[in-house]
């Protein structure tokens, strides 16, 4: 079978539990808003990967339901409070819960979706659930860490690469490093084994986010999609835009201030945009960055790899590094 298929299969599996968490739940006002959260969608790596590690160590894959479920439901709390803080009409070109009903429900139904996630996570007991609840709780402080760093950025243009690089670490590497140690610690691995599982997180999180930025502008499909250059639209302090401040020359750099946030951009100035990151060579040096912690990542899978059978782990690193959207 495909990776991708079996990837498929995975994420059927936890839609259709996800599906079961709001049977008959009571008030609607609150259950319908986090149930449409939940089915907005997405690609489901997190629950997946931590179902990948359980497996890795030997766990007994029906026990790692809820923990899994719990790390989903976690991530969908991020997104829905992410868009009541950027303003955000639109997740997935569906429209974000605080504008398809109100600010207040939003904030709401963030608040159940993420009690949801605790009730869930207790639901399987592990003989090291004080460990997991801990690193499940450091997690989600970690994130609201790197979306406090992402808002004060909104206002500086002197973020440096240092501090991206924390802010990514938190935002988005904890939200995969999370999910890998609590894979691990649920099926009984050791501490080194659950210290290398967070680090693959960690490592592959910083990837993802490099490339996600690189995606906005360089990214095949993003070239026909409505969606191509929202960064640049935003003004978002992407590692993109960074190495932009850091590299260009004056006069480019106040073309391209001119145009990065600016109200009715138009293609044209993305795309110009584009050749200003060609010309300082902003594009190549953010795939040399994503690489390195790509190898990071596979370094250790490799330090695992004598011992215990990585091929799944593999088929997924190589699957979500490969993406095009």
């Amino acid at each position: 079978m495909d990776f991708s298929d079996r990837m498929n299969i995975y994420k059927e599996e936890i839609n259709d539990q996800l599906q079961s968490l709001f049977e008959k739940k009571k008030p609607e006002i609150l259950y319908e808003p986090m149930k449409y959260a939940i089915n907005i969608g997405g690609k489901r790596v997190r629950p997946i990967l931590c179902g990948i590690f359980f497996r890795l160590f030997g766990g007994d894959p029906a026990r790692v339901l809820y923990p899994a479920l719990a790390i989903e439901l976690l991530h969908n709390f991020t997104l829905v409070h992410d868009d009541i803080m950027d303003d955000d009409d639109l997740r997935r070109g569906n429209k974000t819960v605080h504008v398809k009903w109100d600010l207040s429900t939003g904030v709401l139904s963030g608040d159940g979706i993420v009690s949801l996630a605790y009730k869930v996570l207790l639901k399987e007991k592990f003989e090291r659930s004080d460990e997991i609840i801990r690193i499940f709780t450091d997690g989600l402080l970690e994130v609201c860490e790197g979306q406090a760093y992402d808002k004060e950025f909104e206002t500086r243009t002197d973020v440096t690469e240092e501090e991206y690089l924390e802010m990514i670490n938190n935002k988005t590497a904890a939200l995969l490093a999370v999910p890998a140690a609590v894979g691990a610690l649920c099926a009984g691995a050791g501490d080194e084994q659950v210290e290398t599982a967070r680090d693959y997180g960690r490592a592959l999180g910083l990837a993802f986010q490099i490339q996600d930025d690189l995606l906005d502008i360089a990214g095949d499909e993003a070239l026909f999609g409505k969606t191509y250059g929202s960064d640049v639209a935003e003004g978002k302090k992407t590692y993109l835009y960074i190495l932009a401040v850091k590299l260009m020359s004056r006069q480019d750099l106040g073309v391209f201030m001119s145009i990065a946030g600016k109200e009715g951009i138009t293609r044209d100035e993305i795309l110009q945009v584009k050749k200003l990151y060609d010309k300082y060579g902003i594009i190549e040096k953010a795939g040399e960055e994503a690489a390195k912690y790509i190898k990071k990542a596979e370094s250790l899978i490799g330090s695992l790899d004598n011992e215990l059978d990585c091929s799944e782990l593999k088929q997924f690193t190589e699957w979500m590094l490969k993406r095009k959207f």
